[in-house]
């Protein structure tokens, strides 16, 4: 359906099943179907169907290269198909059975060498380029495709924990029975005289079962730039950079927590609050841009202020900065603050900081090594200029007398 100010301005007909994904693309709609096809629409000048592919299984997922004249359709047989929209020609397959092996269920009956049941992908995404293909679905890995060639670059796997079901490769073969796997059957007992509860009872409820979740790749996406990529699965949201210095990790994020309040809160001169924004944004490039715009007569008053856990979170990015910023006094000065006032708590939480003040050692001590080299350098210098000046001074005297 199309709709247009809250009404339904087309209805489009055509499939004979279920319709799986849906997307625009320079002025056409594309859907893929479980009835074995996908079809393109042109939606502006009303012609219906302008074309339709025809493939070997159900489609569960259709995506639009971001120049319009590519599409790529994943299909529940394991295979990406991509489609020339200009030429209406098949350019492409791409076989997946292979690179979604792994990891076997828990009412699985064969090994997972064999199993390729409910192994195919449901997301899919080009990069920027359209040079490389992301697809992910019923299955523990993210492959990434070179579409021209339809090789695998890379796979992924998104979980290394056992307790979703689909992850292991191997099962017990005690945990199967004549009935089927113990893991999926009810375990409770009922003892003499119980009865099951009314619906809304808690006491006493025997209708608990253990239901294991089933590790799956719900949705990929290629970021705009291609540097990064993400992908919401049943661990989480996961985010793949390679840009380590743009992670974002926030802490005790809030609605409040905005780079925008950071900067009205400098301007305003509370530094405190600006500071505490910055570390809670855990972003080096916020927290550098607040810290050097403390005066040093008020560093001490605004590390005595700081709660202990930013306390830690300030000191790691300060070793960072040692090492690359030219303003090292500057920052000896936050170091020294930090350990007087908070050297007790640093020391009894030594679990935590450890790691810190031994990255804090090493770039104080590397940086002792570089002033020093430097000193004795320009100490020379200074030894021949002076040297040089009363050889000079004394021809000066000899000329005159």
């Amino acid at each position: 359906k199309q709709w247009y100010q809250r009404r339904v301005r087309e209805l489009l007909s055509g499939h004979k099943g279920p319709v799986t994904s849906l997307v625009f693309s320079q002025g056409m709609l594309i859907s893929s179907s479980w009835d074995k096809t996908a079809r393109v629409w042109d939606t502006f000048e009303r012609k219906g169907t302008t074309d339709t592919l025809t493939l070997s299984s159900d489609c569960t997922a259709v995506v639009a290269r971001p120049d319009g004249a590519q599409i790529a359709v994943a299909t529940l047989n394991s295979e990406i198909t991509i489609y020339d929209l200009k030429l209406s020609v098949t350019v492409g397959t791409i076989e997946g059975r292979n690179d979604l092996w792994g990891g076997r269920s828990k009412d699985d009956l064969i090994s997972a060498a064999s199993q390729k049941r409910n192994r195919c992908f449901t997301s899919l995404s080009y990069s920027a380029d359209g040079a490389v293909l992301l697809a992910g679905g019923r299955s523990k890995y993210i492959c990434i495709y070179n579409v021209e060639q339809a090789v695998l670059i890379k796979r992924f796997a998104v979980s290394r924990n056992l307790s979703y079901d689909g992850m292991l490769q191997f099962l017990h073969s005690s945990n199967m029975t004549d009935q089927g796997a113990m893991d999926l059957m009810d375990t409770d007992v009922y003892q003499h005289g119980d009865e099951l509860p009314l619906p809304g009872v808690t006491k006493g409820d025997y209708s608990k079962r253990r239901i294991t979740p089933q590790i799956d790749v719900h949705s990929v996406q290629f970021c705009p730039t291609g540097r990064s990529w993400s992908s919401a699965t049943t661990e989480g949201l996961l985010i793949y950079s390679l840009d380590n210095t743009l992670t974002f990790d926030p802490i005790d994020l809030d609605t409040d927590v905005t780079p925008q309040t950071m900067h009205v809160a400098m301007q305003s001169g509370e530094l405190l609050k600006g500071l505490v924004i910055a570390l809670r944004l855990n972003t080096a490039l916020y927290v550098r841009e607040v810290v050097e715009q403390v005066p040093q007569d008020q560093i001490h008053y605004i590390v005595s202020a700081l709660p202990l856990h930013h306390v830690i979170a300030l000191l790691a990015f300060i070793v960072e900065l040692l090492s690359s910023s030219s303003h090292l006094h500057f920052y000896t000065l936050w170091v020294r603050s930090i350990v007087t006032t908070h050297g007790p708590a640093l020391k009894k939480n030594s679990s935590q900081t450890m790691s810190t003040l031994n990255g804090l050692l090493s770039a104080l001590t590397s940086q002792t090594r570089t002033l020093s080299s430097l000193c004795d350098t320009n100490q020379y210098f200074l030894d021949v200029i002076l040297t040089h000046g009363k050889f000079h001074k004394s021809e000066i005297s000899q000329e005159v007398f």
